[in-house]
């Protein structure tokens, strides 16, 4: 974990001058042994260092305590996520989630500012007509200020939640299937979308690369399909911070298939603690598992038995695992041929189609969305074989006569 928690300050632009492991029982008055605060003390003035990142925390309290001593600013980890998710953010609506997010989330600290404040202001009752700090009068106003601000966002992220329902609700009703790429951040997600789709989507090394949602045609004969790249996922990632970015898990769980990307050059036991986390991931915002693959990434990193070793693992989670290289693009067809097999199967229909200029409109209609496998031209129509989704099904049975369209036995 503390190699993950240097890979995120790194991420978030610091430099790193000094770790520390924060093992056994903590202070109550620091949160950490006194031994290890003394020894982060004199790193902080041999470094000249400017900050200190805490994972997995400490309280409002004991933060503000060790900023007094060590006269530094003092992150835990869900502060720095929220400023890479900060640095990162490319729409309004990812910018609006990440501001909400970082508010809550600051409250609690004004809160525990002003309490202080009062207590060092007031040792007993207010005297009657005492007017009240000046420091305590601006957190006041500044708690005020932040309460209506997280209104304000959250009035706007709930319209552009309906403009993105209405999207997503136009792609269905255009008879697209989603596939969503899902998985630990730093996985290779935006790789292998641009592998899949040439969408040339940024990709990096770093973590939480892709802060939104991004969607891209993916080229599958006879079938309309969009595939959407989302925000990785990280372990113990706190309640607020998941649910703000609600827009992005609603697109996988919307999903008719979720390829979840596993880093397969990690040691199995960081490789497993990554793949729990994304399944918790899962259950949390109740996704169902059946709908699920798995892509093992990076296989150019690792030999032929670590491969073999990994995909016999992840079939305990997953019973359709494909073994790829998104940088090389190793096995992409093949994943790309395992997509297609799951995704919801189409029926073959004959169609019969009279001669005429509505009939040759609607031939063509058929052949963007569906997949024709014969078209013979009889005394008096065409018959039209093809595989058809329920949706196109349903039109052409509203379309033509009674008759006209018949399953192929």
């Amino acid at each position: 974990m503390l190699a993950e928690f240097r890979a995120l300050a790194e991420t978030a632009g610091y430099v790193v001058v000094g770790e520390f492991n924060l093992h056994g029982r903590g202070s109550a008055r620091y949160g950490i042994s006194s031994g290890r605060v003394e020894e982060i003390h004199t790193s902080i003035s041999v470094n000249s260092a400017e900050v200190v990142l805490i994972s997995p925390g400490v309280n409002s309290s004991q933060m503000f305590r060790l900023m007094d001593l060590w006269k530094v600013e003092v992150r835990n980890r869900a502060q720095v996520i929220l400023e890479i998710f900060d640095l990162h953010a490319k729409t309004p609506r990812a910018k609006l989630q990440i501001e909400e997010a970082r508010l809550r989330y600051e409250m609690p600290f004004l809160r525990h500012q002003l309490r202080k404040k009062l207590q060092k202001e007031h040792t007993g009752a207010r005297p009657i007509g005492e007017q009240i700090g000046a420091g305590e009068d601006i957190l006041s106003l500044k708690i005020k200020e932040l309460r209506r601000r997280i209104a304000v966002i959250h009035a706007k992220i709930s319209k552009t939640s309906e403009s993105e329902t209405l999207l997503r609700k136009g792609r269905v009703d255009a008879d697209y299937l989603e596939v969503a790429l899902a998985g630990y951040t730093n996985a290779g997600k935006s790789t292998l979308h641009d592998a899949l789709t040439g969408s040339n989507v940024e990709i990096s090394d770093s973590l939480f690369t892709t802060l939104s949602t991004k969607v891209a045609q993916l080229e599958i004969p006879g079938k309309r399909v969009v595939i959407a790249d989302s925000v990785g996922f990280i372990s113990d990632l706190p309640k607020s911070l998941l649910e703000a970015f609600t827009t992005t898990l609603v697109e996988i769980g919307d999903a008719d298939l979720i390829v979840l990307v596993v880093d397969g050059s990690d040691p199995v036991e960081e490789m497993k603690r990554k793949v729990n986390a994304c399944f918790e991931t899962f259950e949390r915002v109740r996704i169902n598992t059946p709908k699920i693959m798995i892509a093992l990434n990076k296989i150019d990193l690792i030999d032929n038995e670590q491969v073999a070793a990994r995909v016999t693992l992840l079939h305990d989670y997953c019973t359709n695992v494909v073994p790829i290289s998104a940088k090389s693009r190793t096995n992409v067809d093949t994943l790309m041929n395992e997509i297609r097999k799951s995704l919801p199967l189409w029926e073959t229909y004959i169609v019969h189609l009279p001669y005429g200029r509505e009939s040759m409109a609607l031939l063509s209609w058929i052949h963007e969305v569906a997949l024709v496998e014969e078209e013979l031209y009889e005394e008096g129509s065409i018959a039209v074989r093809a595989q058809l989704s329920p949706s196109v099904t349903q039109k052409l049975f509203k379309t033509l006569p009674e008759g006209s369209i018949k399953r192929n036995e």
